[in-house]
């Protein structure tokens, strides 16, 4: 009997949503008849409670009894700045009432999403303060957007008012509250796909065009991947803008609307498919080298790797969780020297042009990300559901696509010297190093105030235990006071050193990511954050070094630290010997 949820099913499960989701009730409805019984009230407890979804056995329908207004939004945050954006966002209700426009509106909807996202923040309830606020104003902004009339541009598409309403709740705002639960379909589940578009079609298209697919209840938006790290793929105005190059029939587009109830008239498909032709894709031939590389590498991962990763789950024995680490840690030797390591060496000994380099870079992303899939499904067994190696690995994972896109233009670059190059690596090392450097002197000064404090220590107990007429003649020392006022030192010193961690995160903001402030991974320990920092060549041959500080600094262990830091460097300076793949 099935005990837990499936990945697959926990996804499906967190895109329903009833303000979005035009025909939630069906969705649900579909997904629960084809789940078994025995996790319906798990669903239930888990899933349907915390979006305010309840059964009505009276009716015998699912009903939503709505969500907290941004008014009404109750804070656990003393941050000034958020407090005072939400206020001012409150007040603008008004003006996306009077918006008549689809760039009105878009523009209304990403200024201040994109203001919500660039507060820097550290504090968890802080961060989770900001969340609640987006994901408020997302909800008060499209209950408003549902009965707004807007017009909807001139355009070669024909998106209409009802496509475009979609696209804005059920991709922009989903993505925006999501965040990393967000669904599209991987490219290896086309293949699954019922559309036959997707085999005869979709597959061939995904070898010259990095696109992503989102399929929603009516439509599907195939959504070309953005260049620009600073615009989301999800974009509405991207969506809506059609770049013109001054003749009518030269233009070109960011994302495409599939209407599967249209598939079967006549011109639909071939219409589909000349629109497709302007999303736009690899222009020029590829290098042979490049394109038998990439294939192998992802053959390897699909038939070496991901089965590999499988074979976790025939662990037998009493301890599966260092064997559990064991074999995530050969796991991840195959992947840098098999793929990783491979792949920077095509990237910088058979890169021709800009076009090689986006090939490259899509690749990569793809995957990795078929590889996190596999790790999700699988992280839901019983054997790795609370295995903390397990879920350090897959952040791990996270955060190496995280840094690939914010790294894009570091890595994915022809370099014309070497002394370019080795400046990229350079910045890669140096955050660590300094890091390293900071805890070691930290350290080393808080064992010279212990030493201290021990001497003092002594020499109270030597005047303690002398006679009498010593003590009388004996100059009167403070030791008790000094010993006060070394202790609060080393409070300083921890401090200053936690401190320092978090500024230095900051400023290497190309080469780290804040994983919880990112929205990437949940919160699941308020008491915890974890801090990705690029690792290996470059930051491509190996998985960023990951550093968990604690929220409360009375709990900042600078040993603990350094020691897995340390043990985190020696594994990814480790020469794991010459790849098995040219």
């Amino acid at each position: 009997m099935q005990t837990y949820i499936p990945y697959q099913l926990r996804v499906k499960l967190k895109q329903i949503d009833p303000i979005l989701d035009k025909h939630w009730q069906q969705q649900l409805q579909s997904i629960l008849s084809a789940t078994p019984q025995t996790l319906h009230q798990k669903i239930e407890d888990q899933y349907l409670k915390a979006k305010n979804i309840s059964w009505n056995y009276l009716t015998q329908t699912f009903e939503f009894k709505g969500h907290t207004s941004l008014k009404n939004l109750q804070l656990d945050t003393k941050n000034s700045e958020l407090l005072q954006l939400a206020d001012r966002i409150n007040s603008t209700f008004s003006y996306l009432q009077g918006y008549q426009s689809d760039f009105q509106v878009a523009d209304y909807l990403e200024t201040i999403v994109r203001e919500i996202n660039q507060i820097d923040l550290d504090n968890q309830k802080d961060i989770q303060a900001q969340q609640l606020i987006k994901q408020s104003f997302l909800y008060d902004a499209a209950l408003i957007i549902r009965d707004l009339d807007f017009t909807v541009s001139e355009n070669h598409r024909h998106l209409d008012i009802e496509q475009v309403r979609t696209f804005i709740f059920e991709v922009f705002m989903k993505s925006e509250v999501l965040g990393s639960w967000f669904a599209h379909i991987l490219p290896s589940e086309y293949a699954e796909q019922e559309l036959a578009i997707f085999q005869d079609y979709f597959i061939q298209q995904q070898r010259i065009r990095d696109f992503e697919i989102v399929k929603t209840f009516q439509y599907y938006f195939v959504l070309s991947s953005s260049y620009d790290s600073s615009a989301s793929t999800y974009s509405i105005r991207r969506f809506l803008t059609e770049e013109n190059f001054g003749k009518e029939d030269r233009f070109y587009i960011s994302g495409l609307v599939l209407d599967p109830q249209q598939l079967d008239q006549a011109d639909y498909f071939e219409n589909f498919k000349q629109l497709m032709n302007r999303i736009i894709g690899i222009q020029r031939k590829m290098n042979s080298h490049i394109v038998e590389l990439v294939e192998s590498l992802h053959e390897y991962n699909q038939h070496r790797l991901i089965p590999s990763l499988k074979e976790i789950l025939n662990i037998q024995s009493f301890s599966i969780d260092h064997l559990v680490k064991e074999h995530l840690e050969i796991l991840e030797k195959d992947l840098s020297l098999n793929i990783l390591e491979p792949f920077l060496k095509g990237l910088k000994n058979s890169v021709q042009h800009t076009d090689e380099l986006e090939y490259c870079y899509l690749n990569i992303l793809r995957l990795i990300n078929e590889f996190l899939h596999q790790l999700e499904i699988l992280s839901q067994q019983p054997m790795l559901q609370f295995n903390p190696h397990a879920r350090l690995f897959k952040y791990r994972l996270i955060a190496y696509l995280k840094l690939l896109e914010k790294r894009r233009t570091q890595i994915f670059v022809i370099f014309h010297d070497e002394f370019h190059y080795q400046q990229q690596v350079r910045a890669v090392s140096a955050p660590t190093q300094e890091i390293r450097e900071l805890l070691n002197a930290a350290i080393e000064q808080t064992r010279e105030i212990q030493q201290q404090i021990r001497q003092l220590e002594r020499e109270m107990q030597n005047t303690e235990n002398s006679s009498f007429l010593k003590r009388l003649f004996k100059k009167a020392e403070n030791h008790e006071f000094k010993i006060n006022q070394l202790k609060q030192n080393l409070i300083e010193v921890r401090d200053h050193c936690y401190l320092r961690i978090i500024a230095m995160q900051k400023q290497a903001s190309q080469e780290s990511v804040y994983l919880e402030a990112k929205n990437l991974i949940p919160v699941i320990d308020s008491k915890l954050r974890h801090y990705a920092f690029a690792n290996g060549e470059n930051g491509v041959t190996r998985l960023p070094l990951l550093l968990q500080l604690p929220e409360d600094r009375d709990s900042f262990n600078m040993q603990s630290i350094l020691m897995a830091l340390n043990h985190e460097f020696l594994l990814s300076t480790k020469s794991w010997g010459m790849p098995q793949k040219a």
